[in-house]
């Protein structure tokens, strides 16, 4: 059985340039990968932290994490837009993972996530509405859980995002 996988961004850009990179991520970049076979979804979230955390976390739903190494995604990977070279290339903060769902294998994402919370290990958050592990091939347990309710206080280690509306 293949399992879905993730590809999982943590971003920032400078201050200055907060605007533009919200301006590129919604108009040109998630088209652009949304564009691509098998990857299936996509969604931006947002949390408040100091300067240099990774302000933003991107989530992309895969068939497979085979995905990542499809020629259509390669080719988009490998030759950037200018405006992409742009707004990656001034980031303040960026972490990736690329990763295999292995709990549940299946799931989708929950319809009524409104906030998401990021840990790399497993601490149970009272009313979360799905839990989703992940293997990212860094070696490292990546654990999403989905809130309907982004105004809670995470546990120590863990990341609380809240669905990012421009």
């Amino acid at each position: 059985m293949t399992r879905r996988g993730l590809l999982l961004t943590i971003t920032e850009p400078p201050a200055a340039m907060e605007e533009e990179f919200n301006a590129w991520y919604d108009s040109e970049h998630l088209a652009e990968r949304l564009a691509i076979p098998g990857f299936r979804s996509a969604r931006r979230w947002v949390t408040d932290c100091p300067p240099g955390q990774g302000k933003y976390l991107a989530t992309y739903e895969l068939d497979s994490p085979s995905v990542l190494s499809s020629p259509e995604y390669l080719s988009r990977f490998e030759n950037q837009s200018p405006w992409s070279r742009r707004c990656l290339g001034k980031l303040v903060a960026f972490r990736r993972w690329a990763c295999e769902q292995v709990d549940p294998g299946a799931a989708d994402p929950h319809p009524g996530a409104r906030a998401i919370a990021f840990s790399t290990a497993d601490a149970p958050i009272p009313g979360a509405l799905q839990k989703r592990r992940f293997a990212a091939t860094s070696g490292e347990t990546i654990v999403l859980q989905e809130l309907g309710d982004w105004r809670i206080a995470p546990p120590p280690g863990v990341l609380l995002y809240r669905a990012y509306a421009p």
